[in-house]
Protein backbone atom coordinates (compact mmCIF):
# COMPACT_ATOMS: atom_id res chain seq x y z
CA UNK A 1 0.00 0.00 0.00
CA UNK A 2 1.59 3.43 -0.83
CA UNK A 3 -0.04 7.05 -0.13
CA UNK A 4 0.51 9.63 -2.32
CA UNK A 5 1.25 13.63 -0.72
CA UNK A 6 -1.09 15.59 -1.08
CA UNK A 7 -1.15 19.42 -1.99
CA UNK A 8 -4.00 21.55 -1.14
CA UNK A 9 -6.51 23.41 -3.54
CA UNK A 10 -8.36 26.38 -2.70
CA UNK A 11 -11.87 24.97 -3.41
CA UNK A 12 -12.57 23.31 0.37
CA UNK A 13 -15.92 21.93 -0.60
CA UNK A 14 -15.05 19.63 -3.47
CA UNK A 15 -12.49 18.15 -0.65
CA UNK A 16 -12.63 14.65 -2.02
CA UNK A 17 -11.54 11.09 0.26
CA UNK A 18 -10.82 8.25 -2.24
CA UNK A 19 -9.59 5.33 -2.65
CA UNK A 20 -7.45 3.76 -5.84
CA UNK A 21 -7.14 0.41 -6.32
CA UNK A 22 -3.92 0.61 -8.53
CA UNK A 23 -0.89 -1.76 -8.94
CA UNK A 24 1.14 1.12 -10.84
CA UNK A 25 2.42 4.04 -8.61
CA UNK A 26 2.08 6.48 -11.82
CA UNK A 27 -1.11 6.17 -13.10
CA UNK A 28 -2.14 6.62 -9.70
CA UNK A 29 -0.28 9.79 -9.27
CA UNK A 30 -1.96 10.43 -13.03
CA UNK A 31 -5.41 9.96 -11.80
CA UNK A 32 -4.57 12.64 -8.67
CA UNK A 33 -3.08 15.35 -10.90
CA UNK A 34 -6.18 15.21 -13.04
CA UNK A 35 -8.51 15.94 -10.16
CA UNK A 36 -6.76 18.70 -9.03
CA UNK A 37 -6.27 20.19 -12.37
CA UNK A 38 -10.35 20.33 -12.06
CA UNK A 39 -10.00 22.02 -8.74
CA UNK A 40 -10.02 19.08 -6.42
CA UNK A 41 -8.48 18.99 -3.29
CA UNK A 42 -7.52 15.17 -2.99
CA UNK A 43 -7.01 12.78 -0.12
CA UNK A 44 -5.93 9.44 -1.67
CA UNK A 45 -5.32 6.25 -0.28
CA UNK A 46 -3.38 3.38 -2.52
CA UNK A 47 -4.13 -0.32 -2.56
CA UNK A 48 -3.16 -2.96 -4.18
CA UNK A 49 -3.82 -6.53 -2.85
CA UNK A 50 -7.75 -7.86 -1.93
CA UNK A 51 -7.03 -8.02 2.23
CA UNK A 52 -6.39 -4.32 1.71
CA UNK A 53 -9.13 -3.09 -0.23
CA UNK A 54 -11.37 -4.76 2.67
CA UNK A 55 -9.73 -3.38 5.35
CA UNK A 56 -9.53 0.07 4.06
CA UNK A 57 -13.47 0.01 3.27
CA UNK A 58 -14.06 -1.60 6.47
CA UNK A 59 -11.98 0.98 8.32
CA UNK A 60 -12.41 4.43 6.49
CA UNK A 61 -15.54 6.33 4.74
CA UNK A 62 -14.38 7.58 0.83
CA UNK A 63 -16.17 9.84 -1.57
CA UNK A 64 -15.70 7.50 -4.45
CA UNK A 65 -13.20 4.54 -6.10
CA UNK A 66 -11.00 4.52 -8.79
CA UNK A 67 -10.19 0.81 -9.72
CA UNK A 68 -7.97 0.16 -12.70
CA UNK A 69 -9.26 -3.79 -14.56
CA UNK A 70 -5.91 -5.09 -14.30
CA UNK A 71 -4.10 -6.38 -11.10
CA UNK A 72 -1.83 -8.41 -10.13
CA UNK A 73 -3.42 -11.74 -9.18
CA UNK A 74 -7.62 -10.41 -9.15
CA UNK A 75 -9.25 -7.87 -10.98
CA UNK A 76 -11.42 -5.04 -10.78
CA UNK A 77 -14.43 -7.29 -11.71
CA UNK A 78 -13.31 -8.62 -8.40
CA UNK A 79 -12.95 -5.25 -6.72
CA UNK A 80 -16.71 -4.33 -7.47
CA UNK A 81 -18.32 -7.58 -6.56
CA UNK A 82 -16.42 -7.34 -3.03
CA UNK A 83 -17.66 -3.59 -2.65
CA UNK A 84 -21.18 -4.94 -3.50
CA UNK A 85 -21.05 -7.72 -0.93
CA UNK A 86 -20.20 -5.01 1.65
CA UNK A 87 -22.96 -3.12 0.83
CA UNK A 88 -21.10 0.26 0.54
CA UNK A 89 -22.69 2.77 -1.67
CA UNK A 90 -19.60 4.19 -3.00
CA UNK A 91 -19.10 5.65 -6.57
CA UNK A 92 -17.03 2.63 -8.28
CA UNK A 93 -15.10 4.12 -11.51
CA UNK A 94 -13.58 2.00 -13.57
CA UNK A 95 -9.94 2.76 -15.16
CA UNK A 96 -8.22 0.84 -17.54
CA UNK A 97 -6.22 1.09 -21.28
CA UNK A 98 -7.67 -2.35 -22.74
CA UNK A 99 -11.35 -2.85 -21.38
CA UNK A 100 -14.06 -3.29 -24.23
CA UNK A 101 -17.50 -2.09 -24.50
CA UNK A 102 -18.82 -5.56 -23.67
CA UNK A 103 -16.34 -5.89 -20.92
CA UNK A 104 -17.54 -1.76 -19.31
CA UNK A 105 -21.30 -2.40 -20.26
CA UNK A 106 -21.11 -5.87 -17.84
CA UNK A 107 -19.12 -3.66 -15.23
CA UNK A 108 -21.91 -1.00 -15.58
CA UNK A 109 -24.61 -4.09 -15.03
CA UNK A 110 -23.19 -4.62 -11.66
CA UNK A 111 -22.88 -1.22 -10.38
CA UNK A 112 -20.25 0.42 -11.62
CA UNK A 113 -20.83 4.36 -11.77
CA UNK A 114 -18.89 4.62 -14.85
CA UNK A 115 -15.67 3.62 -16.83
CA UNK A 116 -12.84 5.79 -18.04
CA UNK A 117 -10.22 4.80 -20.41
CA UNK A 118 -6.46 5.53 -19.28
CA UNK A 119 -5.69 7.81 -22.86
CA UNK A 120 -8.56 9.63 -22.30
CA UNK A 121 -8.52 10.73 -18.52
CA UNK A 122 -9.58 14.60 -19.27
CA UNK A 123 -13.31 12.55 -18.86
CA UNK A 124 -12.22 11.35 -15.16
CA UNK A 125 -13.49 15.00 -13.41
CA UNK A 126 -16.61 15.04 -15.01
CA UNK A 127 -17.20 11.64 -14.65
CA UNK A 128 -16.31 11.65 -10.99
CA UNK A 129 -19.19 14.59 -10.78
CA UNK A 130 -21.89 13.11 -12.44
CA UNK A 131 -20.85 10.12 -10.25
CA UNK A 132 -21.17 12.37 -7.21
CA UNK A 133 -24.08 13.92 -8.05
CA UNK A 134 -25.86 10.48 -9.01
CA UNK A 135 -24.81 9.54 -5.35
CA UNK A 136 -25.80 12.81 -4.06
CA UNK A 137 -29.84 12.47 -5.41
CA UNK A 138 -29.72 8.44 -4.00
CA UNK A 139 -28.90 9.74 -0.70
CA UNK A 140 -31.55 12.08 -0.82
CA UNK A 141 -33.89 10.05 -2.15
CA UNK A 142 -33.15 7.30 0.33
CA UNK A 143 -33.64 9.80 3.01
CA UNK A 144 -37.10 10.72 1.30
CA UNK A 145 -38.12 7.19 1.43
CA UNK A 146 -36.86 6.67 5.21
CA UNK A 147 -38.81 9.92 5.97
CA UNK A 148 -41.43 8.84 3.81
CA UNK A 149 -41.76 5.70 5.87
CA UNK A 150 -41.03 7.24 8.99
CA UNK A 151 -44.28 9.55 8.30
CA UNK A 152 -45.87 7.09 7.42
CA UNK A 153 -45.47 4.92 10.76
CA UNK A 154 -46.27 7.61 12.75
CA UNK A 155 -49.70 8.25 10.61
CA UNK A 156 -50.74 4.39 11.15
CA UNK A 157 -49.69 4.75 14.78
CA UNK A 158 -51.26 8.05 15.30
CA UNK A 159 -54.81 6.83 13.19
CA UNK A 160 -54.36 3.28 15.16
CA UNK A 161 -54.55 4.87 18.66
CA UNK A 162 -56.70 7.60 18.24
CA UNK A 163 -59.75 7.92 20.17
CA UNK A 164 -61.76 9.11 17.26
CA UNK A 165 -62.99 6.65 14.10
CA UNK A 166 -60.44 8.20 10.69
CA UNK A 167 -62.00 6.24 7.77
CA UNK A 168 -61.80 6.48 3.93
CA UNK A 169 -65.13 5.97 2.12
CA UNK A 170 -64.93 5.62 -1.70
CA UNK A 171 -67.75 7.79 -3.76
CA UNK A 172 -69.91 5.05 -3.80
CA UNK A 173 -69.91 5.36 -0.39
CA UNK A 174 -68.24 2.44 0.33
CA UNK A 175 -65.70 1.96 3.36
CA UNK A 176 -62.46 1.32 2.24
CA UNK A 177 -60.62 1.77 5.75
CA UNK A 178 -61.06 1.84 9.25
CA UNK A 179 -59.15 2.35 12.61
CA UNK A 180 -59.29 1.03 16.09
CA UNK A 181 -61.43 3.41 17.38
CA UNK A 182 -64.27 2.50 14.18
CA UNK A 183 -64.34 -1.16 15.84
CA UNK A 184 -64.42 0.21 19.27
CA UNK A 185 -67.07 2.58 18.88
CA UNK A 186 -69.19 0.73 16.34
CA UNK A 187 -68.78 -2.55 17.47
CA UNK A 188 -68.06 -3.86 13.73
CA UNK A 189 -64.71 -5.72 13.10
CA UNK A 190 -62.67 -4.24 10.28
CA UNK A 191 -63.20 -7.35 8.33
CA UNK A 192 -66.79 -7.45 8.40
CA UNK A 193 -67.69 -3.83 7.18
CA UNK A 194 -64.95 -3.09 5.11
CA UNK A 195 -66.09 -2.90 1.74
CA UNK A 196 -69.55 -2.57 2.55
CA UNK A 197 -72.20 0.38 1.80
CA UNK A 198 -72.98 3.00 4.86
CA UNK A 199 -76.54 2.19 4.55
CA UNK A 200 -76.33 -1.10 6.41
CA UNK A 201 -75.05 1.26 9.71
CA UNK A 202 -77.48 3.86 9.10
CA UNK A 203 -80.79 4.86 8.91
CA UNK A 204 -82.08 5.80 5.18
CA UNK A 205 -82.34 9.96 6.56
CA UNK A 206 -79.12 9.80 7.79
CA UNK A 207 -77.48 8.04 4.73
CA UNK A 208 -79.42 10.66 3.01
CA UNK A 209 -77.78 13.46 4.92
CA UNK A 210 -73.86 11.95 4.51
CA UNK A 211 -74.45 11.69 0.65
CA UNK A 212 -75.88 15.71 0.41
CA UNK A 213 -72.30 16.49 2.48
CA UNK A 214 -70.67 14.67 -0.09
CA UNK A 215 -72.50 15.81 -2.96
CA UNK A 216 -71.71 19.76 -1.70
CA UNK A 217 -68.16 18.91 -1.25
CA UNK A 218 -68.04 17.44 -4.80
CA UNK A 219 -69.64 20.71 -5.67
CA UNK A 220 -67.00 22.95 -4.24
CA UNK A 221 -69.18 24.20 -1.23
CA UNK A 222 -67.37 24.26 2.01
CA UNK A 223 -68.76 21.72 4.57
CA UNK A 224 -68.03 22.31 7.76
CA UNK A 225 -68.77 19.72 10.64
CA UNK A 226 -71.75 18.14 10.54
CA UNK A 227 -73.48 15.27 12.98
CA UNK A 228 -74.94 11.90 11.76
CA UNK A 229 -76.18 8.92 13.55
CA UNK A 230 -75.58 5.41 13.54
CA UNK A 231 -76.29 1.90 14.56
CA UNK A 232 -73.91 0.11 15.95
CA UNK A 233 -73.53 -3.82 16.11
CA UNK A 234 -75.55 -4.22 19.16
CA UNK A 235 -78.13 -2.60 18.16
CA UNK A 236 -77.82 0.63 19.83
CA UNK A 237 -78.01 4.17 18.29
CA UNK A 238 -74.05 6.48 17.98
CA UNK A 239 -74.46 9.81 16.85
CA UNK A 240 -71.25 11.08 15.49
CA UNK A 241 -69.72 14.89 14.62
CA UNK A 242 -67.90 14.37 11.15
CA UNK A 243 -65.57 16.27 9.50
CA UNK A 244 -64.23 15.40 6.30
CA UNK A 245 -62.14 16.12 2.97
CA UNK A 246 -61.93 14.33 -0.25
CA UNK A 247 -59.05 12.53 -1.50
CA UNK A 248 -58.31 13.50 -5.25
CA UNK A 249 -55.94 11.07 -7.57
CA UNK A 250 -54.30 12.60 -10.61
CA UNK A 251 -56.64 15.98 -10.02
CA UNK A 252 -59.73 14.32 -9.98
CA UNK A 253 -61.97 13.42 -6.52
CA UNK A 254 -62.22 9.49 -5.94
CA UNK A 255 -63.27 8.96 -2.41
CA UNK A 256 -63.65 10.66 1.29
CA UNK A 257 -61.57 10.56 4.63
CA UNK A 258 -63.03 11.83 7.83
CA UNK A 259 -62.62 11.62 10.71
CA UNK A 260 -65.92 10.76 13.22
CA UNK A 261 -66.22 11.56 17.63
CA UNK A 262 -68.39 9.78 19.06
CA UNK A 263 -70.26 12.96 20.94
CA UNK A 264 -73.34 10.53 22.29
CA UNK A 265 -72.66 10.94 25.89
CA UNK A 266 -72.07 14.34 24.94
CA UNK A 267 -75.53 14.81 23.58
CA UNK A 268 -76.89 12.96 26.01
CA UNK A 269 -75.77 14.68 28.75
CA UNK A 270 -76.61 18.02 26.78
CA UNK A 271 -79.80 17.03 26.70
CA UNK A 272 -80.09 16.43 30.46
CA UNK A 273 -78.96 19.66 30.92
CA UNK A 274 -81.35 21.30 29.23
CA UNK A 275 -83.88 19.30 30.77
CA UNK A 276 -82.25 20.28 34.41
CA UNK A 277 -82.07 24.02 33.17
CA UNK A 278 -85.78 23.63 32.08
CA UNK A 279 -86.98 22.45 35.22
CA UNK A 280 -84.53 24.76 36.91
CA UNK A 281 -86.14 27.70 35.43
CA UNK A 282 -89.69 26.02 35.80
CA UNK A 283 -88.89 25.99 39.55
CA UNK A 284 -87.18 29.59 39.53
CA UNK A 285 -90.11 31.18 37.47
CA UNK A 286 -93.21 29.56 39.98
CA UNK A 287 -91.00 29.74 43.59
CA UNK A 288 -93.01 31.42 45.94
CA UNK A 289 -90.07 33.12 47.17
CA UNK A 290 -88.14 35.18 45.69
CA UNK A 291 -84.80 34.19 43.78
CA UNK A 292 -82.38 36.53 43.43
CA UNK A 293 -78.35 35.90 42.19
CA UNK A 294 -75.48 38.10 41.70
CA UNK A 295 -72.07 37.45 40.39
CA UNK A 296 -68.60 38.18 42.17
CA UNK A 297 -68.58 42.42 41.42
CA UNK A 298 -72.27 42.27 43.09
CA UNK A 299 -74.29 42.71 39.83
CA UNK A 300 -77.67 40.94 39.37
CA UNK A 301 -77.89 37.71 37.10
CA UNK A 302 -81.13 36.35 38.29
CA UNK A 303 -84.06 38.04 39.31
CA UNK A 304 -87.39 36.00 39.31
CA UNK A 305 -91.15 36.78 39.56
CA UNK A 306 -91.60 36.71 42.85
CA UNK A 307 -88.65 39.03 43.81
CA UNK A 308 -90.68 41.17 40.69
CA UNK A 309 -93.92 41.37 42.84
CA UNK A 310 -92.01 41.47 46.40
CA UNK A 311 -89.46 44.46 45.65
CA UNK A 312 -91.80 45.97 42.49
CA UNK A 313 -88.96 45.94 39.51
CA UNK A 314 -89.17 44.40 36.40
CA UNK A 315 -86.19 41.64 35.66
CA UNK A 316 -85.22 43.34 32.62
CA UNK A 317 -84.95 46.57 34.79
CA UNK A 318 -82.44 45.04 37.52
CA UNK A 319 -80.38 42.64 35.69
CA UNK A 320 -76.69 44.20 35.64
CA UNK A 321 -77.37 46.68 38.45
CA UNK A 322 -75.90 46.64 41.77
CA UNK A 323 -77.34 44.74 44.10
CA UNK A 324 -76.20 46.99 47.09
CA UNK A 325 -77.88 49.87 45.17
CA UNK A 326 -81.28 48.11 44.36
CA UNK A 327 -82.61 46.03 47.15
CA UNK A 328 -80.64 47.01 50.03
CA UNK A 329 -81.09 50.02 52.58
CA UNK A 330 -78.00 52.45 52.69
CA UNK A 331 -77.86 51.94 56.14
CA UNK A 332 -76.33 48.28 55.22
CA UNK A 333 -74.99 48.51 51.87
CA UNK A 334 -71.18 49.02 52.88
CA UNK A 335 -71.74 45.37 55.46
CA UNK A 336 -72.75 43.74 52.10
CA UNK A 337 -70.36 45.07 50.11
CA UNK A 338 -67.44 43.69 53.20
CA UNK A 339 -68.82 40.88 53.29
CA UNK A 340 -68.87 40.32 49.55
CA UNK A 341 -65.03 41.33 49.63
CA UNK A 342 -64.17 38.58 52.57
CA UNK A 343 -65.59 36.24 50.59
CA UNK A 344 -63.80 36.95 47.92
CA UNK A 345 -61.00 37.10 49.91
CA UNK A 346 -61.05 33.80 52.16
CA UNK A 347 -64.35 31.79 50.91
CA UNK A 348 -65.59 32.83 54.17
CA UNK A 349 -68.91 34.60 55.46
CA UNK A 350 -70.95 35.16 58.61
CA UNK A 351 -74.39 34.73 56.70
CA UNK A 352 -73.66 32.13 54.08
CA UNK A 353 -75.66 28.89 54.43
CA UNK A 354 -77.56 30.22 57.58
CA UNK A 355 -81.17 31.77 57.82
CA UNK A 356 -80.89 34.88 59.38
CA UNK A 357 -83.29 38.29 59.54
CA UNK A 358 -82.87 41.30 57.09
CA UNK A 359 -84.04 44.17 56.44
CA UNK A 360 -84.41 44.95 52.53
CA UNK A 361 -85.94 47.81 50.52
CA UNK A 362 -88.79 47.98 47.66
CA UNK A 363 -88.19 49.95 44.90
CA UNK A 364 -90.30 52.72 46.42
CA UNK A 365 -88.02 52.70 49.22
CA UNK A 366 -89.82 51.22 52.14
CA UNK A 367 -87.86 49.35 54.31
CA UNK A 368 -89.72 45.50 55.32
CA UNK A 369 -88.21 42.87 56.85
CA UNK A 370 -87.20 39.24 54.87
CA UNK A 371 -85.85 36.00 55.91
CA UNK A 372 -82.36 35.38 53.93
CA UNK A 373 -80.57 32.39 52.87
CA UNK A 374 -77.70 32.60 50.83
CA UNK A 375 -75.33 30.32 48.94
CA UNK A 376 -72.50 30.99 46.95
CA UNK A 377 -71.90 28.50 43.72
CA UNK A 378 -68.20 27.74 43.16
CA UNK A 379 -67.65 27.44 39.02
CA UNK A 380 -64.47 28.18 36.83
CA UNK A 381 -63.73 31.78 37.83
CA UNK A 382 -65.13 33.61 40.31
CA UNK A 383 -68.52 32.42 42.20
CA UNK A 384 -71.85 32.94 41.60
CA UNK A 385 -74.33 34.03 44.74
CA UNK A 386 -77.79 33.08 45.12
CA UNK A 387 -80.11 34.40 47.90
CA UNK A 388 -83.67 33.43 48.89
CA UNK A 389 -85.75 35.87 50.38
CA UNK A 390 -89.10 35.57 51.98
CA UNK A 391 -91.18 38.76 52.39
CA UNK A 392 -91.82 37.87 56.66
CA UNK A 393 -93.57 41.19 56.82
CA UNK A 394 -97.17 39.18 57.99
CA UNK A 395 -94.99 36.55 60.08
CA UNK A 396 -93.60 39.46 62.41
CA UNK A 397 -96.79 41.29 62.65
CA UNK A 398 -98.82 38.21 63.73
CA UNK A 399 -96.04 37.28 65.99
CA UNK A 400 -96.49 41.20 67.20
CA UNK A 401 -100.18 40.28 67.83
CA UNK A 402 -99.65 37.10 69.21
CA UNK A 403 -97.27 38.41 71.65
CA UNK A 404 -100.12 41.17 72.57
CA UNK A 405 -102.84 38.60 73.04
CA UNK A 406 -100.56 36.18 75.48
CA UNK A 407 -99.71 39.14 77.53
CA UNK A 408 -103.30 40.25 77.54
CA UNK A 409 -104.47 36.56 78.68
CA UNK A 410 -101.78 36.08 81.11
CA UNK A 411 -102.81 39.15 82.69
CA UNK A 412 -106.30 38.11 82.93
CA UNK A 413 -105.09 34.47 83.93
CA UNK A 414 -103.51 36.38 87.01
CA UNK A 415 -106.58 38.23 87.96
CA UNK A 416 -108.64 35.01 87.87
CA UNK A 417 -106.11 33.37 90.42
CA UNK A 418 -106.99 36.27 92.91
CA UNK A 419 -110.46 33.73 93.45
CA UNK A 420 -110.18 31.26 96.69
CA UNK A 421 -111.77 28.93 98.75
CA UNK A 422 -114.13 26.14 98.07
CA UNK A 423 -116.80 27.01 95.14
CA UNK A 424 -119.59 25.55 94.89
CA UNK A 425 -120.64 24.74 91.36
CA UNK A 426 -123.87 22.29 89.99
CA UNK A 427 -122.40 19.65 88.60
CA UNK A 428 -125.24 19.28 85.88
CA UNK A 429 -125.86 23.08 84.71
CA UNK A 430 -122.74 24.31 85.86
CA UNK A 431 -123.78 27.37 88.03
CA UNK A 432 -122.44 28.91 90.94
CA UNK A 433 -123.26 29.31 94.42
CA UNK A 434 -122.26 32.81 96.25
CA UNK A 435 -121.53 33.58 99.83
CA UNK A 436 -125.40 34.51 100.22
CA UNK A 437 -126.70 30.90 98.85
CA UNK A 438 -127.52 32.69 95.48
CA UNK A 439 -126.87 30.47 92.19
CA UNK A 440 -125.81 32.16 88.80
CA UNK A 441 -124.10 31.71 86.19
CA UNK A 442 -119.94 30.87 86.52
CA UNK A 443 -119.14 33.87 83.97
CA UNK A 444 -121.39 35.96 85.65
CA UNK A 445 -119.53 35.07 89.38
CA UNK A 446 -116.05 35.20 87.99
CA UNK A 447 -117.13 38.67 86.28
CA UNK A 448 -118.25 40.23 89.73
CA UNK A 449 -115.59 38.73 91.47
CA UNK A 450 -112.43 39.69 88.96
CA UNK A 451 -111.13 42.23 86.36
CA UNK A 452 -112.52 39.39 83.28
CA UNK A 453 -114.52 39.58 80.87
CA UNK A 454 -115.84 36.92 78.57
CA UNK A 455 -117.26 36.88 74.68
CA UNK A 456 -119.49 34.25 74.23
CA UNK A 457 -119.74 31.20 71.40
CA UNK A 458 -120.43 27.75 70.62
CA UNK A 459 -117.63 25.14 70.68
CA UNK A 460 -118.02 22.34 67.81
CA UNK A 461 -119.59 19.68 69.95
CA UNK A 462 -122.17 21.63 71.08
CA UNK A 463 -122.78 22.79 67.38
CA UNK A 464 -123.34 18.80 66.69
CA UNK A 465 -125.36 17.90 69.71
CA UNK A 466 -127.89 21.09 68.96
CA UNK A 467 -128.03 20.84 65.15
CA UNK A 468 -126.93 17.22 64.08
CA UNK A 469 -128.58 18.67 60.43
CA UNK A 470 -125.53 21.01 59.98
CA UNK A 471 -122.62 18.91 58.38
Amino acid sequence: MATLEVQSTSIPDRLLRILIVEDNLADADLYVRNLKKAGFEVIPDIVQAPGEFVEKLSNERYALILCDYRLGGWTGMDALLTLRQLDKDIPFILISGTVGEDLAVEFIKKGAADYVLKDRMARLPLVIRRALEEKSLREARRRFEEELRASEERYRDLVENANDIVYTLDLQGNLTSFNKAGERITGYNRDDILEHSLGEIMQPDQLALMQEMLKRKLAGQKVTAYEIQITARDSSTVVLEVSSRLIYKDGKPVGVQGIARDVTERKRAEAELRKGEALFRAVVETALDCIISIDHTGKITEFNPAAERTFGYTRDSVLGRDLAETIIPRSLRERHRKGLERYLDAAEGPVLFKRVEFTAMRADGTEFPVELSISPIPQQGQPVFTAYLRDVTERKQAEREREMLISELQDALAKVKTLSGLLPICAWCKKVRDDHGYWSQIEVYIEQHSDAAFTHGVCPDCVRRMYPEIR
